[in-house]
């Protein structure tokens, strides 16, 4: 028996109840590869930027001086 027919045998034995939990549980699963690839494209697009300053960082408080914040 293919894995194809030993989901639908087990599909079919479900309520409409627990059909649901499924539905929203293979949605779930769906949105989050998709959440994964759209980060992992993020993160190559980082990694393949030529920007040398790409990787520069400024600490906070900088940060906030020169854009005006008080932080406290």
């Amino acid at each position: 028996m293919s894995n194809r027919e030993k989901c639908l045998e087990i599909i079919n034995s479900f309520s409409d109840e627990q059909l649901s939990h499924v539905a929203n549980l293979l949605q779930a699963l769906i949105e989050e590869a998709i959440d994964d690839a759209f980060c992992q494209k993020l993160y190559e697009d980082y990694l393949n930027d030529p920007d040398p300053e790409k990787d520069k960082s400024e600490d906070i408080h900088s940060l906030a001086s020169r854009w005006g914040i008080t932080l406290e």
